[in-house]
């Protein structure tokens, strides 16, 4: 069979995959302790819940407009307008579009401003379908390195060096999948200014962990901290994580109406709009007050505390400490042998522990391994004793 050249390269993603194989051992009778999902354990909102059971009976489930329902494009833009109160003129309705997912709305943004040659910067460790997107769209990824030692977090001048003629979109994830690193509103200002000099870049800055924070106050939207910069800064944000709504499929984008009229355009001809029911549930969330997203932040502090306490029991790996998202990313290198990298070592982990954690290759980082602290305690526990237990089965 022959291809297109958009698609022959495209690789699968790591976690779906490795999550499709733990179900399969599941499935086979085998005790597998998972921490590969970047997925809330916790319930959606009860009013969330309720709201599609009404719909349901009301038959609210035609299409709706390729953009969103109006009220929820309303409540998405008023929602944004909270987290970047800096800007001068808010959001409107207009400027929005709900899609199917985080993930649809930065693939339909990089699909919009990418052309054959452009290149897209991002940090690494970066979110795996980051560079697998930007080929797709004809791009070219140039990852800047970042390192445990300065938190995984990216330096103005090491932005600055990367900038070409050919750049034309910066990406940011801010807390970051896979490493939990979390930019300060300081550090924020500090790349805007580098990017303030290059006014053909542009920004997308993903913020789909934007609620879980383990220092109160401590995130910013990359805008508040640089509202001069909102004429060519898209902002990516959904209800997969912060409102436990993973497979509701609610993602947008906020973006400058000439851009929001491309992804419409382009989502009119891939998607259309998102499911009716998905919808209604995410107007009743955004209705919530921010305090009802308090007791799951304090549960995934506690789960982290947890982990680094059993993690810290060995001296063969490094584990950079998460400032917000669900995860923790651990440097294996001390413990991987000659010619070894984290694919290895995550396969016999599994095999050998029965622990399935993802291989930090797909995230650019490969002898990292990233776990997910968004399980019971009981498992995660459990899952980074028997690492640990494993660690201590290896020479060195």
């Amino acid at each position: 069979m022959r291809l297109s050249s958009r698609v022959a390269g495209l690789r699968e993603s790591a976690t779906l995959k490795i999550n499709a194989i733990v179900n399969r051992l599941k499935q086979e009778g085998k005790s597998i302790y998972n921490l590969t999902a970047g997925e809330p354990d916790s319930p959606p909102p009860e009013v969330a819940k309720q709201v599609v059971i009404d719909a349901v009976r009301k038959n609210l489930s035609r299409y709706t407009p390729t953009p969103g329902l109006p009220e929820l494009r309303e409540a998405v833009a008023a929602h944004t307008n909270r987290r970047q109160p800096s800007l001068s003129k808010p959001w409107s309705a207009q400027e929005v579009v709900v899609s199917n997912g985080g993930k649809q709305a930065i693939f339909n943004a990089v699909f919009s401003l990418i052309d054959a040659g452009d290149e897209v910067l991002f940090p690494a460790p970066f979110w795996l379908s980051y560079p697998e997107m930007v080929s797709a769209a004809g791009g070219t990824s140039v990852i800047l390195q970042t390192s445990a030692a300065e938190g995984y977090r990216l330096s103005p001048e090491t932005l600055e060096s990367a900038i070409t003629p050919r750049t034309r979109l910066f990406l940011i994830n801010s807390p970051s999948n896979p490493t939990g690193a979390l930019y300060t509103r300081e550090e924020l200002r500090e790349l805007g200014k580098v990017l303030e000099r290059h006014p053909d870049v542009w920004i997308l800055s993903d913020e789909i962990y934007d609620r879980i924070e383990f220092e109160k106050g401590s995130w910013c939207s990359f805008l508040e901290a640089n509202p001069g910069l909102k004429d060519r800064t898209v902002t990516v944000n959904g209800l997969s994580k912060s409102g436990s709504m993973t497979g509701w499929r609610i993602g947008w984008t906020v973006a400058p109406v000439e851009l929001t009229r491309a992804l419409i355009a382009l989502q009119g001809h891939s998607t259309s709009g998102i499911c009716s029911l998905s919808q209604y549930a995410a107007i009743a969330a955004l209705s919530l007050p921010e305090s009802d997203f308090e007791i799951q932040r304090l549960q995934y502090l506690h789960r982290r505390n947890l982990a680094l306490e059993v993690l810290g029991k060995s001296e063969k790996i490094e584990v950079c400490v998460p400032r917000g998202a669900f995860y923790l990313f651990v440097d294996c290198k001390r413990a991987l042998g000659q010619n070894q990298d984290a694919n290895g070592f995550a396969e016999r982990l599994l095999q050998d522990a029965q622990v399935a954690v993802v291989s930090g290759a797909d995230f650019g980082a490969p002898t990292c391994i990233r776990l997910s602290f968004a399980v019971d305690e009981k498992t995660l526990v459990e899952a980074c004793q028997r690492i640990v237990d494993y660690l201590d089965t290896l020479p060195g």
